[in-house]
């Protein structure tokens, strides 16, 4: 008897499934192994004599979508712009502060050291420490 290799390699290509997913009917083997092009497989589908297994395990699983707007970092040239932005309006706050003599040549640069590491937000944030302070 003539093995059914090739039709259940066909009929794999033209559903676009693997071929352990493709069945055949055991009672119609004669009606299969005339099929040699891609219409007559469609036919037998539509006719029931070739069936596709459902897909089962992992595969039936949806894939994760994209990570939303929310858990994205911003790109670090944008990052870095805001840094250089805040820490240049924070050291010209210290140099005026430093020349009215409202803070002393160490405290000036203590407070720039903490500037430079982050601690203070902003400039507001900035001139509430060193409220506090006094």
């Amino acid at each position: 008897m003539k093995t059914l290799v090739t039709q259940k390699k066909l009929a794999a290509k033209v559903f676009d499934v693997g071929t352990g997913r493709i069945l055949f009917d055991k009672l119609r083997l004669n009606d299969i192994m005339q099929a040699i092009t891609r219409e007559d497989i469609r036919d037998l589908s539509k006719e029931g004599v070739i069936k596709i297994k459902p897909v089962r395990g992992v595969r039936k699983l949806k894939k994760r979508g994209k990570r939303g707007t929310g858990s994205r970092r911003q790109v670090p040239s944008t990052r870095k712009r805001d840094y250089v932005r805040r820490i240049r309006k924070m050291r010209r706050f210290l140099i005026k502060l430093k020349s009215d003599k409202k803070i002393s040549s160490q405290e000036h640069d203590i407070i720039r050291k903490l500037a430079k590491a982050g601690q203070f937000k902003s400039k507001r944030h900035l001139e509430e420490y060193i409220g506090g302070r006094k």
